[in-house]
């Protein structure tokens, strides 16, 4: 028992000696300063933006603490120091401390903000020396970027205003200034096309410019743009003439402002030999077909010293058999004016004829002058409208007492967004006497068009019962007038809308596009029975419209269907539709 506790006391001061000699071992390498610290950065990139409100700190990495410290030398290239960015050492060479048994040191970087629109700049640093304990490692090179964040400006580029006029004999040329609404930054280019009446090289030119279209060059920081041009003056009588502008195109810093287009008229300045001959504005333009004779009047700026003759060219959708110049059916057609007259005209026969035909049109033009007037500058072509008076009465009745399908009787009908069972749609059914007479509001029929939904006085859901009944195509124009008789159940739960429309727009796609229908007329069961009219009532719906060419008729019966508005009833007879 003793030789144990010997033995047992001789371990324990064995494991006190051994940690005692590992402690000291420790604090020897904590002291020992003898080795070489090599420095790096951990990273080889950073970026910041320019407009960064805090600087960056920048850390240099030292790969052990067993060194006796130096310095590390730093040197920043590829931007302005004090203008593009600042450092904690106020300079863009320095050179930081490294303390003995040192793993870190570092310095901040802050990128300086302005206005000016730039690159971006990237920064190169460089660990470029050390001294005392310590070396440059492999990673000596960071690239710091800093992000530019002023965007470029663009401006809008467009005319002064939309008309401009200079005179034919101006002396010195015009400018055409086209400010932008701010300055570009990259400038670029503007492209602008010419049309209109006035000849390039024969009554004006642009300076510096050979072709109708032509290109402007924008230099960067620009705030207008502009462009010279001269009219040519001549000795000629002639009407005044217009050049038309239009920027097409613009590339680079620029966009098209809100007058890309001026027209510049080029006013004539020489007097004419003779008075001039124009159309009276006052003149009429339209004329039924049985107007018989009709007189077109001339006006003169003057009272002619010589007889004249005028030549009058026709044209439209007439032909000789619609109209003559007092038997005269020339084409085109000359008459004289006196010497001493301050007025003229000529008188037109219109033929009055017994077929059906779409209105016609007839363009009269002064295409030549000779003698005591010449061509005025104000009206030379004038049109008349000449109205057809042989229209037939246009008739269309649709009882639904043959019982034929709607679809074989030319209707259609379309579901324009209904959730509800597809299959409740306007439809026809037999109900003897529950439907109006064709002559008589309160008479009664047997068939008629039938709309009718009921979800359930505890229905939860929330649907949408939309459709439409499109009529066949109504082969007429003018005034029409169109009648249909409907009726109504279900007051307190009834909230549908029914539309009535027309249109010559529609297709027959298939497709209901509100945009392509012109309302006629509205009705609801709150309305008709503020009117006086009960369930199942019918009301004789009219309305007048003035289509010009075929059209449509529909019916579009629209409600939501919910717990209060859970069913409706629609019905709907004897569509007419009768030209006035």
């Amino acid at each position: 028992m003793q030789i144990n506790q010997q033995i047992m006391k001789s371990i324990k001061l064995y494991m006190v000696f051994f940690c005692i000699l590992i402690i000291f071992s420790c604090n020897e390498d904590d002291e020992d300063f003898s080795g070489t610290g090599t420095a790096n950065f951990s990273i080889t990139s950073l970026q910041e933006v320019e407009n960064a409100t805090s600087a960056l700190a920048i850390n240099i990495g030292i790969d052990n603490f067993n060194h006796a410290g130096g310095t590390i030398s730093v040197a920043i290239s590829g931007a302005t120091y004090g203008t593009d960015y600042e450092t904690s050492a106020g300079s863009d060479t320095f050179t930081l401390d490294v303390a003995q048994g040192g793993l870190i040191t570092s310095f901040s970087i802050q990128p300086i903000d302005n206005d000016a629109i730039e690159a971006n700049k990237q920064l190169t640093i460089t660990l470029t020396d050390a001294t005392g304990a310590l070396t440059i490692g492999d990673n000596a090179t960071l690239t710091f970027t800093i992000l530019e964040d002023d965007d470029p400006l663009v401006a809008a580029v467009a005319f002064e205003s939309a008309t401009l006029a200079i005179q034919e004999n101006a002396t010195s040329a015009t400018t055409i200034n086209i400010p932008f609404d701010q300055e570009t930054t990259n400038g670029g280019t503007i492209t602008i096309e010419t049309t209109g009446d006035a000849v390039l090289g024969t009554d004006y030119t642009i300076v510096g410019q050979t072709a109708t279209t032509f290109t402007l060059t924008v230099p960067a920081n620009a705030t207008t743009a502009s462009f010279d041009i001269q009219a040519i003056d001549n000795t000629v009588f002639e009407a005044d003439k217009s050049i038309i502008f239009t920027v097409t195109e613009v590339s680079g810093g620029l966009s098209i402002g809100t007058i890309p287009q001026l027209t510049v008229s080029i006013e004539n300045d020489d007097s004419p030999p003779n008075p001039l001959i124009d159309f009276d504005a006052s003149n009429t333009t339209s004329y039924n077909e049985d107007a018989g004779t009709i007189t077109v009047n001339f006006t003169l700026s003057g009272t002619t010293t010589a007889a004249a003759t005028i030549q009058l060219t026709t044209s439209g959708t007439t032909d000789a058999s619609d109209f003559n110049f007092g038997g005269s059916t020339a084409n085109p057609y000359s008459f004289t004016i006196p010497a001493g007259s301050s007025t003229g005209s000529v008188a037109i026969t219109i033929t009055d004829d017994a077929t059906v035909e779409m209105d016609e049109i007839l363009t009269l033009e002064i295409t030549n002058v000779s003698g005591g007037l010449d061509a005025g500058v104000n009206l030379q072509q004038q049109t008349i409208t000449i109205t057809d008076n042989d229209a037939v009465a246009f008739n269309y009745v649709e009882d639904f007492e043959s019982g034929t399908d709607l679809a074989t009787l030319g209707f259609e009908n379309i579901l324009n967004g209904q959730t509800v069972d597809p299959t409740r749609v306007i439809s026809l059914i037999t109900s003897n006497g529950n439907f109006s007479d064709v002559n008589n509001v309160n008479g009664t029929s047997d068939n008629g068009l039938n709309m009718f939904y009921n979800a359930g006085s505890g229905t939860t859901v929330t649907e949408l019962l939309d459709n439409v009944l499109v009529s066949p195509i109504m082969n007429a124009s003018g005034n029409m007038e169109v009648i249909i008789d409907n009726s109504y159940a279900f007051l307190n739960q009834n909230s549908a809308t029914v539309t009535y429309y027309w249109s010559q727009t529609y297709n027959g796609s298939g497709t209901f596009i509100a945009s392509e229908w012109n309302v006629m007329g509205t009705e609801t069961a709150a309305n008709m029975n503020g009117e006086g009219f009960g369930n199942n009532t019918y009301k004789q719906q009219q309305f007048n419209i003035s289509p010009t060419g075929n059209f449509y008729i529909a019916i579009r019966v629209s409600q939501t269907i919910d717990g209060a508005n859970y069913r409706t009833r629609w019905r709907f007879d004897n569509l007419k539709v009768n030209s006035l």
